[in-house]
């Protein structure tokens, strides 16, 4: 009687520890991605982390400030981290006036403002007000494709630089 209780102590208490180490959370942005300080470049309370498998998408709202410039990095992994493994777009709205029947009417529609596909340049955004932005991140499929991976999205930001007579 005395062993059963051991044996299913010792089961269960083997089935918590490796559960937690499976579902540990993943690091910090700024752990994953150096925060670029000498440039006065600060890590913003919007970055975050978080488990994805391959062909998954994550999308986060994201609010960038007037007079704030801000930069966007992401990259993921299991213990070594790449901004290879993963892509992500930066989404914005515009808004669209159309004419029909004599009746004005106003649409917001969609607009990629940044794709790391298809981009060689660093996501770098300044507004003069405040705009409400979307992020998509999708980790690459590999040969590991069901593997849950951590991704990180960084988001930096520093005050513009005000060029001109005051």
């Amino acid at each position: 009687m005395m062993t059963n209780i051991k044996t299913i102590a010792l089961t269960v208490l083997l089935s918590v520890f490796s559960s937690g180490i499976t579902n540990a959370q993943c690091p910090s942005a700024s752990k994953v991605i150096s925060v670029d300080t000498k440039n006065d470049w600060g890590e913003n309370s919007q970055s975050k982390s978080g488990k994805l498998r391959p062909g998954e998408t994550y999308e986060m709202r994201f609010i960038i400030q007037g007079g704030i410039k801000y930069r966007i990095s992401a990259a993921a992994g299991v213990e070594d981290f790449s901004e290879d493994n993963v892509d992500f777009k930066v989404i914005g709205k515009q808004i669209e006036k159309s004419q029909e029947n004599g009746r004005t009417s106003y649409r917001a529609k969609e607009v990629v403002l940044y794709d790391s596909q298809s981009s060689d340049d660093e996501a770098i955004f300044l507004s003069e007000r405040t705009r409400r932005l979307t992020i998509k991140v999708e980790i690459k499929g590999g040969e590991k494709s069901n593997l849950v991976q951590c991704a990180a999205i960084l988001v930096e930001a520093k005050k513009a630089s005000k060029f001109g007579l005051n």
